[in-house]
């Protein structure tokens, strides 16, 4: 059974334009800060660590609100075949083609980015601050300073989960190393992915460092969360240290210089810790292929898996959960999930005469009342290896449980939104409180309370929820007429962030070094991309076979078609 067409939502079409727009926004910003990504800007600046934390707090989930009101609409007016065969056409099959192209691109500019041109390092000119910046330095004086003054020597850093001493033996650091091992330093201590000392000086190829700890009792058969031990570190190939290196911001020496340190640092190491791969130089190696793994992650990079990559092996079945495949085509894999379940919801309820929940518990404030516990369960799950404001993304075969369980709440939402028929515009409507109260309130005690888990949790529900009911809100404020501009906005917004990803990590590679200030530089990226992908939308996707594929057939009229866009209608 279908319903008559319902009333176009233009507020809510350009709602999901927006969601997408933001992300071409966050990618852009990622190369200004200290994150993990393949490009590192000269220019860095804090506001676009607080402009990623704000964005990526809500953004996702938004559009999957969005992404489910729609879907429920084109069941309504077309029935379950039709929705099944319309998402079949414009997610499916995009996914499959991007991960045939988009994807590929975007390994290439990324290798690219990370393997060429200098590298970031230290600001060395700025006087050290606390622990790890005086070992980053190199200033023993100051160390020792820090470590009297009741610096925990085997802290991890916050950002990238290394301990001190590994820090000062990735750095070649002889009298930080020797400081440290004094002072009670735990030689055995693991990094967030459970490499120890020994791995990082084997790595880079110190060998003095690596004698240093092998005397203080480094167990040279300790094996990280992947089961290397310490010798299959001299395997990495010159272009992943090249990667690692980078984004740690470490200064690396010549490649002979890696090449002939590592192989001193082997001859170290017990003949029995030696595997037959790591003996073999095989580049196939346990390291090179994890890491390899690991470079391209870029979904990963965006949670708090950077540093923890969960399989052991490409035989284990957690490998289809945890390899990147999909890397920002991931929401186009999770629809392909959501809508056959929703469907299968809707089968099973017509079969069993089951209604739709009563208007009130969507619409009315008491939403609240199952919506944020229920969104607080898959929320615990997240951030597992450290503390991070936002959620996290699953960018393998099979979607992790507790993230498809996440978004399908949103996209669940966002189908009773439809069914609900909220004409009074009541969700949304005390915009003008809950966004300041999200950005102004929940944000700033979010950030600080990340520690204590079942607390960041429940903020950073509210923080999600509010910022989606408010986003509604406003745009259905200030967008409820048709805008021709924003419309074709709206219509390019699919294709800008499906091709958008390869094309910013180029450009943030070519500009990195420009000596301009951050901020117009970024402003400045993100108008020639997004100027480049409107082009190419215009030119080669609007009136041709990608554009049907994305956003139904269109002729060259005189003026702007009125069909719906691909993941609305």
């Amino acid at each position: 059974m279908t319903d008559p067409a319902p009333a176009r939502r233009h507020d809510l079409d350009a709602l999901r334009a927006f969601a997408m727009l933001l992300g071409i926004g966050l990618h852009a910003a990622l190369s200004f800060t200290p994150f993990p990504w393949p490009a590192q800007d000269s220019q860095q600046d804090d506001i676009f660590e607080l402009f990623f934390v704000v964005v990526h707090g809500f953004r996702m989930p938004l559009f999957f609100v969005v992404s489910g009101f729609f879907t429920a609409m084109l069941w309504r007016q077309k029935g379950l075949k039709a929705l099944l065969k319309h998402r079949f056409q414009r997610v499916f099959i995009p996914c499959l083609l991007g991960l045939m192209t988009v994807i590929p691109a975007t390994h290439w500019a990324s290798q690219w980015a990370m393997t060429s041109g200098p590298r970031i390092t230290e600001d060395v000119s700025k006087p050290a601050n606390n622990l790890l910046s005086a070992i980053r330095k190199h200033d023993t004086a100051s160390v020792e300073q820090f470590i009297a003054d009741g610096a925990d020597v085997n802290q991890l850093d916050p950002d990238f989960k290394v301990t001190m001493l590994s820090w000062a033996a990735m750095l070649g650091d002889e009298d930080s190393t020797r400081v440290l091992l004094e002072h009670g330093a735990n030689v055995k201590a693991a990094n967030g992915d459970g490499s120890t000392p020994l791995h990082s000086a084997v790595f880079l190829g110190y060998p003095a460092i690596a004698r240093q700890l092998l005397d203080a009792g480094a167990d040279p058969s300790a094996r990280n969360e992947r089961g290397n031990v310490p010798v299959e570190a001299a395997q990495a190939d010159w272009e992943l240290t090249q990667f690692l290196a980078g984004l740690l911001k470490i200064p690396l020496r010549s490649e002979e210089q890696v090449r002939t340190g590592r192989e001193e640092c082997v001859k170290l190491l017990p003949a029995n810790t030696q595997p037959e791969a790591a003996a073999s130089g095989s580049e196939g190696g346990g390291l090179n292929s994890h890491l390899r793994a690991l470079r391209s992650a870029y979904a990963g990079w965006l949670g708090s898996d950077f540093w923890k990559v969960r399989w052991s092996s490409t035989a284990s079945p957690l490998h289809l959960i945890h390899t990147d495949v999909f890397a920002h085509l991931w929401f186009l894999w999770f629809l392909c999930w959501l809508v056959p379940l929703f469907a299968a919801c809707v089968w099973v309820a017509e079969r069993v005469g089951l209604k739709a929940l009563p208007r009130w518990l969507v619409l009315s404030p008491a939403r609240a009342c199952w919506l944020l516990p229920l969104t607080v369960l898959p929320q615990l799950l997240m951030g597992t290896l450290s503390p991070s404001f936002g959620p996290d993304t699953s960018v393998g075969v099979i979607p992790q449980p507790h993230l498809l369980f996440y978004y399908g709440i949103f996209f669940g939402f966002g189908a009773l939104y439809f069914v609900s028929d909220d004409t009074e515009g009541r969700v949304g409507r005390w915009w003008w409180m809950t966004l300041p109260t999200a950005l102004l309130v929940l944000l700033p005690i979010g950030l600080q309370v990340m520690p204590f888990v079942v607390m960041s949790s429940v903020i950073q529900v509210g923080y999600v929820w509010l910022m989606t009911f408010g986003a509604i809100g406003l745009c259905r404020r200030l967008l409820t007429r048709e805008n021709r501009t924003i419309r074709y906005i709206s219509d390019s917004s699919y294709w800008l962030y499906l091709a958008h990803l390869p094309l910013v990590i180029a450009a943030q590679h070519l500009i990195r070094d420009w000596p301009i200030p951050a901020v117009p530089k970024f402003l400045l990226l993100c108008v020639a991309v997004t100027g480049i992908l409107l082009l190419s939308y215009h030119l080669l996707v609007r009136y041709t076979w990608i554009g049907a594929l994305l956003n139904g057939r269109r002729t060259r009229p005189n003026h702007l078609a009125c069909s719906a866009p691909s993941l609305g209608h």
